[in-house]
């Protein structure tokens, strides 16, 4: 039972520090949803997260902003030790963070842009998934989710277009595959890969000023990540591992069959 003063639900969101991003939007909903929640914020440089110091000054006590960087074994350490010390546990983790800034066809793709976005996109989460282990098994409701992509679908999305989008679809193919393997060796956890789905974000922005075969894609009336965070939340606090474990679910709550 959880105690009277104790957080009802204790959240870790990563890729948090975007002002027009879906960390920040989630980080605010879930502040706004849940009176008794507590969120840790993961930015990979809160010095400069103007916007979660104005959510942490507005939610006094609830809101804690982490140096959390994706793929980064030794800092994803760290921020699992602020949380152990401070609250013991954790509820709910999701893994954010991502990257999408190189728009070439797979005949000019770097390997270095490649391996980027593998480890920001793949290696990432999984290693956040690892470092939040033992404080997820202390929870009595435990959820890894990973915000993933339809661009990283195989039978759809983007890849019989000519967007230039094999380093993020290829990772977010690979982050499905890694978060459904989750599930299926966790038998106590709830873990999926979520897709919101076209979000009016700056990642989704930049992807159309530097991609103009992406930016045909785009209806351009998108929901802000405002009104995404609401759906997103709420499927995520709902989510059984029955309904939802180990499927590609979208932010309205049905599954992907279409991996």
């Amino acid at each position: 039972m959880v105690a009277p003063n104790s957080p009802s639900v204790i959240y870790l969101i990563t890729g948090a520090n975007r002002s027009r991003g879906i960390g920040l939007a989630l980080v605010q909903h879930a502040l706004e949803k849940h009176e008794n929640a507590f969120v840790y914020a993961g930015a990979r440089d809160p010095d400069k997260a103007n916007a979660l110091h104005e959510l942490k000054e507005k939610f006094v006590g609830r809101l804690e902003i982490v140096k959390c960087v994706s793929g980064d074994s030794e800092g994803n350490a760290v921020v699992a030790k602020q949380i152990e010390e401070r609250h013991g546990r954790v509820d709910t983790v999701i893994a954010n963070a991502a990257i999408w800034n190189s728009f070439t066809p797979v005949s000019e793709v770097s390997v270095k842009d490649f391996e980027e976005h593998f480890h920001v996109n793949t290696t990432g989460p999984i290693v956040l998934f690892q470092s939040m282990l033992s404080l997820l098994k202390k929870s009595i409701s435990p959820r890894f989710i990973s915000v993933s992509s339809i661009g990283g679908c195989i039978g759809m999305g983007l890849v019989p277009t000519q967007a230039g989008a094999i380093c993020y679809g290829a990772s977010k193919a690979a982050l499905n595959w890694a978060t459904r393997k989750i599930h299926f060796e966790n038998d106590w956890l709830v873990a999926f890969p979520l897709s919101p789905g076209g979000i009016s974000t700056d990642m989704v922005t930049n992807a159309c000023n530097d991609d103009p075969v992406f930016n045909s894609l785009v209806s351009g009336v998108e929901p802000t990540a405002a009104e995404a965070a609401v759906s997103i939340l709420k499927v995520i606090d709902e989510a059984t591992r029955e309904e939802h474990g180990g499927e590609f679910i979208h932010l309205d709550g049905t599954k992907i069959s279409s991996w």
